[in-house]
């Protein structure tokens, strides 16, 4: 069953999970594992494996700006050759992210991790990639980041809403038909030249 943390209860789960986000291999061996603390502030927990299925999404390397507990990314490399993760997390985050690679016996993704937005820049710059997950700062940072991954030309950005108007007024400034938006959950796709709708 789930592993404990002292002091914290834990939410025992009763019976096989058969439908939702959960349901997924991987979902679930993560769930049954480390229990709903892998899932704090997570993007996996709606329509992720949905929405990258809807888009077709594949290619050779993922990058994904802001990883955390590295679920989407484990989620990711079932589509890509490998994943290159680039966060600037809290140190605290990286234990668990870890152990949930390794639990799943996951072996194309690498963590990068950096101290500050320069050092990200800098490292962005020098790496090859075909897709990015941004899911990074979408305060501080969502500008400037998709400044640095649009030459790939396939973006896939999480916090599409109103509450996070960086993200939102960013997408709505793209073509509209190169916008893929998920039909429940605030992810939105931006593919180059794309003709999504008439």
């Amino acid at each position: 069953m789930n592993e404990r943390i002292a002091g914290e209860p834990t939410d025992e789960i009763i019976g096989e999970v058969t439908y939702g986000p959960f349901a997924s291999p991987r979902m679930s061996a993560i769930l049954k594992k480390f229990g709903k603390r892998a899932f704090g502030r997570s993007s996996a927990c709606m329509e992720f494996e949905d929405f990258l299925r809807r888009i077709a999404v594949t290619g050779k390397t993922c990058l994904e700006i802001g990883t955390f507990h590295g679920v989407t990314a484990a989620l990711l490399a079932q589509h890509f050759g490998q994943v290159l993760c680039v966060t600037i997390d809290e140190p605290a985050t990286r234990s668990l992210r870890d152990q949930i690679i390794e639990h799943l016996g996951v072996t194309n993704v690498r963590f990068f991790d950096v101290a500050n937005n320069e050092m990200k820049a800098e490292l962005i710059g020098r790496l090859d990639f075909d897709f990015c997950y941004q899911d990074g700062d979408h305060t501080n940072d969502t500008l400037t980041d998709f400044d640095l991954v649009k030459k790939c030309g396939r973006v896939l950005f999480h916090e599409y809403w109103p509450l996070q108007p960086a993200v939102w007024n960013l997408v709505n400034s793209l073509p509209r038909q190169e916008v893929m938006r998920a039909h429940f959950d605030n992810l939105a796709y931006w593919e180059r030249g794309a003709r999504w709708i008439a």
